[in-house]
């Protein structure tokens, strides 16, 4: 049996450094762009400041966007572990490194892959000033904090847990095993325990771009990718929606459709014309 939990903050207490953001912003000019705000998943840190992502990062760099990598969790300043982080702390360091005059607070898009996917959706479902929204192979739920897989929520929102879906006896032990992907899947595959979960896409006021992976190894991407499609159709949603599927595994990513969608929904060419338009 899958349950959903919902507790107070103070059913448990909150990890050190709860509220705690790190970042690093990449100046691509000395002039107001828009930025892109990169999130990493499960492996904690700021992957979008490493190495690792270094060739996608320059790209978009280069393609005229300031770039802000973002550390939720297992950095200096952050929680250990992926518990309970603080939706609000998140936005407010995004809407504060967004007031620089470098930045171009009319474009914000938000970037995020498997937990941070996961993140992202839930950003801007709640929060109305972010303009784009790039989720990879995220999930449609918000999952369990890695602490017991299910004692907790992964986020709070004005001091509440986030209503999450709880591992059951069965899926835990397959995660336990390191069969993620059968046990992901016998977690959200329960239509009638997975609603109060599911991430409220509908509500996001901006386009989306879905990316998920065929031969995804982790959970089903493109599952859950493909029920958030059909959130969005039910709810009449308004703006522009994709679902790219990739075909290779959880970390295999194609970086061309992530350009064409900021140029297409967060141009630059904008901005040079309102600062012509000024001069």
């Amino acid at each position: 049996m899958v349950l959903i939990l919902f507790f107070t903050l103070s059913h448990f207490g909150l990890p050190k450094n709860h509220g705690g953001v790190d970042y690093r912003l990449f100046i691509s000019a000395k002039e107001k762009r828009p930025l892109v705000v990169a999130f990493g998943g499960s492996e904690g840190g700021m992957i979008y400041a490493g190495k690792e992502t270094q060739d996608l990062r320059d790209s978009i760099l280069a393609l005229g966007y300031h770039f802000l990598a973002l550390g939720y969790f297992g950095t200096q300043n952050t929680p250990k572990g992926l518990d309970r982080i603080s939706l609000d702390a998140i936005y407010d360091t995004i809407i504060s490194v967004s007031k620089l005059p470098i930045i171009d607070n009319d474009q914000i898009a938000l970037l995020g892959g498997s937990r941070g996917g996961e993140l992202v959706l839930n950003l801007a479902s709640r929060f109305t000033e972010i303009h784009a929204v790039i989720a990879i192979v995220p999930s449609n739920v918000s999952l369990p904090s890695r602490f017991g897989w299910g004692e907790t929520s992964s986020w709070t929102f004005k001091k509440e847990e986030v209503p999450w879906i709880c591992a059951s006896d069965e899926s835990l032990k397959l995660i336990d095993d390191g069969d993620f992907y059968s046990g992901f899947s016998r977690m959200v595959r329960n239509p009638k325990n997975i609603l109060e979960s599911e991430i409220k896409v509908e509500r996001i006021k901006s386009p989306i771009l879905f990316i998920s992976a065929s031969k995804d190894e982790v959970w089903p991407s493109t599952l859950m990718c493909n029920k958030m499609i059909q959130r969005l159709e039910r709810n009449n949603f308004q703006h522009f929606y994709e679902h790219i599927e990739l075909n290779g595994g959880h970390a295999a990513i194609t970086n061309e459709p992530i350009f064409e969608f900021l140029k297409q929904h967060l141009p630059i060419e904008r901005v040079k014309e309102e600062s012509n338009e000024r001069k």
